[in-house]
């Protein structure tokens, strides 16, 4: 009868209950983490609360690698223990991790391995006609591979004038850039063209492979174009073609009467008088003109009024921008202008120019050159010319492209994101050959950076959650036991 009055006193009815909802609380509690743990095992999931989600894959990514139905191995050649040390120290290694392994969480066809090749030094000889080397990231399918490296996911620029060094991120262009290359039923061919003394191409080179193409230097003094490239580009050469190279020109873009090719020709101010291939040109109804285009609207000047932001003039190759508003930085360009815009099969039109406040600036102008006295007009600065057969009522044309300045290609223009060179030239040019299922993701800059959690932020997270406070809730749960028996 003792014990009966036991259970039914006031104490052991308060403590009791006091006991059973502590350790419910600390069961539920302990569940809600064991379930957590395992999900976050089973689906991975990173809290980004930067301001542009720069540690995420942006749509046009997810969706793209959402869609794959085949198998893509993302190698990258060092240990990740080294490549987490890196993160912890560098938001810039941090950025490039996690957007690495964003692919594997998106499809499960995707699968990304750390190989260390000072420790597994066997793996390189699976790709020994690639020079892989510590650094390198590998992506592989099973109809191609493609070998890029780690430093090749960052993009210094130095101001020359300031001498400050801006640092931004290509590790989503990259990556994404590698994985459609790799899985690509068909990759687009372009032959950049030699033997003439070019520029430096290394720019526009970038855009074309950045971008998917397989991009090759042919010598047209010595070499057959090959008949396999949708695309041949000719960048500033500095001495004329013959006449039998430019029979392959045309032989290259009639097709045996088939059409479907392009050619890119970028002019610079540094060229001498080009007669033969100003007069190829000129078949294509674009003539290439004599000084330089000038802004004299201030407001729409970049740094000087050689450099200028362009005018879109039409708008099939605008629409798919994602920023239209953005500017295309034209520097030291060479007027264009159209012998015709129709005639037969053949169209021409202007594709970019300069405002209406421009003027034109010799070469060499003289003391006495006043830029106030001159007349203000509109120059065309990119043109394209074309030739049209028709299969139905569907038309296959052969285009020649025509930039008036190579500078615009300049990698500060074509790697900001506060510009539309790049963007607008991928799109143009794949339009133009008849490239589609293409994408072009912009780099990502630190200069402002917002707020993220490191890694260092999320174990301490979870230590808190997971352990301290169950601790703290069984510490409680033991003190309100033991006060309220003793009373």
């Amino acid at each position: 009868m003792k014990k009966l009055n036991i259970l039914k006193s006031r104490r052991f009815k308060h403590g009791s209950m006091a006991t059973i909802l502590t350790v419910g609380f600390i069961v539920v509690v302990v569940v809600i983490n064991i379930i957590a743990s395992l999900l976050l095992n089973r689906f991975p999931v990173n809290i980004d609360l930067t301001e542009d989600n720069i540690y995420q894959l942006t749509d046009e990514s997810v969706d793209y690698v959402k869609k794959l139905d085949s198998d893509v191995n993302i190698y990258v050649c060092v240990s990740e223990s080294d490549f987490v040390n890196a993160a912890s120290s560098s938001v810039y290694y941090k950025q490039a991790y996690e957007i690495i392994n964003n692919y594997a969480k998106q499809n499960s066809h995707i699968k990304v391995q750390f190989v260390d090749l000072l420790e597994e030094p066997e793996f390189a000889q699976k790709f020994s006609s690639y020079d892989v080397q510590q650094s390198s990231i590998v992506v592989e399918s099973d109809k191609r591979v493609k070998v890029t490296t780690i430093t090749d996911l960052f993009d210094q620029q130095q101001n020359s004038s300031t001498g400050t060094t801006t640092i931004s991120s290509k590790a989503e262009q990259v990556m994404t850039s590698a994985i459609m290359y790799v899985t690509d039923n068909e990759v687009m061919q372009a032959s950049i063209l030699t033997g003439h003394s070019e520029t430096d191409v290394a720019g526009f080179t970038s855009l074309l492979t950045s971008n998917n193409y397989e991009v090759a230097q042919q010598n047209i003094t010595t070499e057959e174009l090959n008949q396999d490239a949708s695309l041949l580009v000719i960048y500033a050469p500095t001495t004329d073609y013959s006449e039998a190279e430019l029979k392959k020109l045309d032989a290259f873009l009639d097709n045996d009467g088939k059409f479907g090719k392009s050619l890119v020709y970028i002019a610079s101010y540094e060229q001498p008088e080009l007669p033969n291939l100003e007069a190829f040109l000129g078949e294509w109804g674009i003539e290439i003109g004599e000084g330089l285009v000038y802004e004299t609207n201030t407001s729409n000047v970049y740094g000087q009024n050689f450099m200028m932001g362009l005018e879109y003039t039409k708008e099939d190759y605008v629409t798919d921008l994602r920023q239209p508003d953005l500017p295309f930085i034209g520097a030291y360009n060479r007027p264009l202008s159209l012998k015709w815009e129709e005639s037969s099969n053949r169209t021409a039109s202007v594709l970019l120019s300069a405002p209406a406040t421009s003027i034109l600036v010799p070469y060499e102008p003289g003391e006495d050159f006043d830029p106030n006295a001159q007349e203000q007009s509109s120059y065309a600065v990119a043109a394209v010319g074309t030739r049209t057969r028709y299969e139905g009522t569907d038309a296959i044309t052969s285009n020649v492209l025509v930039f008036g300045g190579q500078t615009m290609f300049d990698s500060s223009f074509t790697s900001s994101a506060n510009y539309n060179n790049n963007e607008y030239t991928v799109n143009l040019v794949n339009k133009l050959v008849g490239k589609e299922d293409t994408l072009n993701i912009v780099s990502v800059s630190f200069d402002e950076e917002s707020l993220t959690i490191t890694q260092s932020q999320f174990t301490t997270i979870s230590v808190l959650f997971m352990f301290v406070l169950p601790v703290i809730c069984v510490i409680v749960g033991i003190v309100i036991f033991v006060l309220r028996r003793n009373k």
